[in-house]
């Protein structure tokens, strides 16, 4: 059934070694890519190179617990990089260019760069770099990856940020794509066209280096060293090394040896699809033919029986044929070992799914094989966004120097809060105060602006007031909040407004699509101002026994702090007392 694959052009994604059914697999998910913002990368790989056995530990103890981890391990799966030691990496270290050559030599084998076997490329200093980089360099130099000039190569000179991104870019050049990369078109890198100007400090770099950095940006490899500077001349580390060369394998053919499992999407919505991918390559890191069958359950604790197989009423099928039986009518890796399914709908409920590979004929055992999965959670379309704050229920006001907490969520229809980025939405924001019972009231600031939720589907504000005359009474600050519906960026699609503050603007009517909010900033001292009755049964079946209840009454102040030591007296109109 697996036999050594021809590398060739891929039609799908993810990674492995798999010699037989119970051999090693793997899981792993990354997000897709925004499409066409300003200031992001819009050509992002759907997928990566560092899923499952890749993310395994190599025992290099330097880089353990820092940005570079994941990063380093990786490269040492691909054999990309063997580390200082076999317990040390040098993280911190520069960067020299035979050291690159050999780091991209090494690369080329799973990401599917043909090396020259005998480069016909001159080279006149390479006697003071090590002897195992020299073939290397001359393989880059004729791919014009690390190109020379008059045949002076430099092989001690540091990489600089600039260097690298160009190296990276004419990488990927040779490259072949994998599944997902450059956001899912294979033949995009030739048509990335950087959208917008990020980096200020680019302008003073060669023509190449400069279109380099645009491009690597905007297919995710390069990032900045702050929002607007990438910092060009700035030298490259071993560990920034690492985290640049996983980025670039993503958008290539490069998967972890055994078979892995990725989705663009591990949390949508009901309305929403997500491209499913699996991988699987041999021992040498070239795809292995097989077919795959891939499955799901709603609830996972009843997927398997005692027996470790599938429970026929738990599971259902993800690809034709069926769940947990390999058939004919399963789909087969393409010749890189990687199988797609694009805009498959998960449903209505959350799940798991799982992937697996075999002879035909063989059903799936889980005490048998070991196969990766990953859970997808569905959720209802944000409708709504609600309006909240972290006042006290009872509060009337809040005390100067507090500050007070505006949340704006997207939420479904039953009021569930819905991880939806770039809901935009408009705020207008007055503030006012009044100092002293004869002062002067004053506007301090009055402004609207827009806004857009976080990746949680979320936006807060915080405000605050001090009072202005320490020490004296009668001082008042006040804040009205209007905030207005949105849309999701890039569609017209209205978002009703749910306004669940705890001060409503006194004239506002029920129903109104806008949350017109308030806070009135106070320095008297505390009174009571609320009694608040609850009890513990609402409603009782009757009886001819009688019924009993609790009824608890909670005092307090304008602020919504409780006052204690009062007496609340508790009476009855019942005759029978």
């Amino acid at each position: 059934m697996f036999s050594s694959g021809v590398r060739r052009r891929p039609l799908a994604v993810a990674a492995a070694v798999l010699g037989l059914v119970g051999s090693l697999l793997a899981v792993g998910v990354v997000a897709p890519p925004a499409g066409g913002a300003a200031g992001e990368a819009d050509n992002e790989a759907l997928f990566s190179a560092c899923v499952g056995p890749a993310l395994e530990s190599r025992g290099l103890v330097d880089v353990e617990g820092s940005f570079a981890e994941d990063a380093v391990n990786c490269l040492a799966h691909y054999q990309i990089t063997q580390g200082r030691t076999e317990t040390m990496y040098d993280p911190g270290a520069p960067v020299q260019r035979w050291q690159m050559a050999l780091f991209l030599s090494r690369a080329a084998v799973p990401a599917g760069v043909s090396l020259p076997a005998a480069p016909d490329v001159e080279v006149t200093d390479l006697d003071s770099a090590p002897e195992v980089s020299r073939a290397a360099v001359r393989q880059m130099a004729q791919l014009e990856i690390m190109p020379v000039s008059r045949g002076v190569f430099s092989p001690m000179s540091n990489v600089t940020r600039a260097d690298m991104a160009f190296m990276l870019d004419a990488f990927l050049g040779k490259a072949t794509p994998g599944t997902g990369a450059f956001g899912g078109d294979a033949d995009a890198l030739g048509k990335v066209s950087p959208d917008d100007e990020v980096f200020g400090d680019i302008e003073g770099v060669s023509r190449t280096q400069y279109s380099a950095i645009r491009r690597m940006f905007e297919v995710g490899v390069a990032r900045g060293t702050s929002d607007d500077a990438f910092s060009p001349g700035g030298q490259v580390t071993r560990a920034q090394m690492a985290v640049f060369i996983t980025r670039m394998l993503a958008h290539t053919v490069a998967r972890p040896r055994g078979l892995t499992l990725q989705v663009s999407e591990t949390a949508v919505t009901t309305d929403e699809s997500v491209d499913l991918a699996v991988s699987v390559r041999g021992t040498d890191l070239m795809g292995v033919d097989a077919l795959v069958n891939v499955f799901s359950a709603v609830e996972p604790d009843d997927a398997f029986g005692g027996d470790g197989r599938c429970a026929v009423d738990a599971v259902a099928a993800v690809t034709d044929g069926e769940a947990c039986r390999i058939t004919a009518a399963d789909p087969a890796v393409d010749p890189s070992g990687d199988f797609l399914l694009e805009g498959w709908d998960p449903g209505a409920d959350s799940l798991t799914v799982w992937a697996w590979s075999g002879e035909l004929g063989d059903r799936f055992d889980s005490d048998d094989v070991s196969a990766p999965s990953l859970e997808i959670t569905v959720t209802k379309p944000g409708v709504k966004l609600r309006v909240s704050d972290d006042m006290a229920d009872n509060a009337a006001a809040a005390k100067f120097g507090a500050s007070v907490v505006f949340t704006v969520q997207v939420v479904d229809d039953d009021g569930e809060a819905v991880a939806l980025e770039d809901v935009s939405f408009g705020a207008n924001v007055r503030e006012s105060s009044l100092s002293g019972a004869e002062g002067a009231s004053a506007v301090h600031d009055s402004y609207g602006r827009s806004y857009e939720t976080d990746e949680d589907g979320k936006v807060e504000f915080t405000f605050r007031q001090n009072d202005p005359r320490s020490g004296e009474r009668g001082d008042v600050a006040w804040l009205d909040l209007d905030i207005g519906p949105g849309s999701k960026a890039g569609t017209t699609a209205p978002f009703a407004v749910d306004d669940e503050t705890t001060l409503k603007m006194a004239g506002v009517e029920a129903g109104n699509d806008r949350a017109v909010a308030a806070v009135v900033w106070l320095d008297t001292a505390s009174a009571p101002s609320v009694l608040k009755l609850s009890q513990a049964v609402e409603y009782h079946e009757a009886s001819n026994t009688g019924a009993s209840n609790t009824v608890t009454a909670v005092l307090t102040d304008q602020y919504g702090d409780p006052v204690p030591r009062r007496v609340v007296e508790f009476a009855s109109d019942d005759a029978e007392g």
